[in-house]
């Protein structure tokens, strides 16, 4: 019986310290969209990603800046990563909702101000 318990609760600590995944690091398979924004603010054009793929967003604090951007025909998912990796930014995944905080190794805060 302790051998049940020992191995049931070793996987509700392993469920519980599960990364959430990397949106960047997955096949692309969003729908398909086309964006042309200049010098748009970093804020809004995660949001309208996150509207166009039917996901909720969280963005750090400490993410900020402005994006220039010239997409045709492309997944929105692959989208978003472009525009993240443009400021060095990473996009986790937690269910239907998608956490923007500054990449492992970036420096914080991340004021981008391109």
């Amino acid at each position: 019986m302790r051998v049940v318990i020992v191995c049931l609760g070793l996987l509700a600590v392993t469920a519980a310290t599960a990364r959430a995944d990397d949106l960047c690091t997955r096949a692309h398979h969003g729908a398909a969209i086309d964006l042309d924004v200049k010098d748009a603010d970093l804020h809004d054009v995660l949001r309208l990603l996150a509207d166009v793929g039917h996901v909720n967003l969280v963005v750090a604090d400490t993410v900020a800046g402005k994006v220039t951007v010239k997409l045709t025909h492309v997944p929105w998912d692959a989208a978003a990563c472009a525009v993240a990796a443009s400021h060095q930014l990473a996009i986790d995944v937690d269910g239907n909702i998608l956490m923007v905080t500054p990449a492992a190794g970036s420096r914080t805060p991340h004021r981008a101000g391109r």
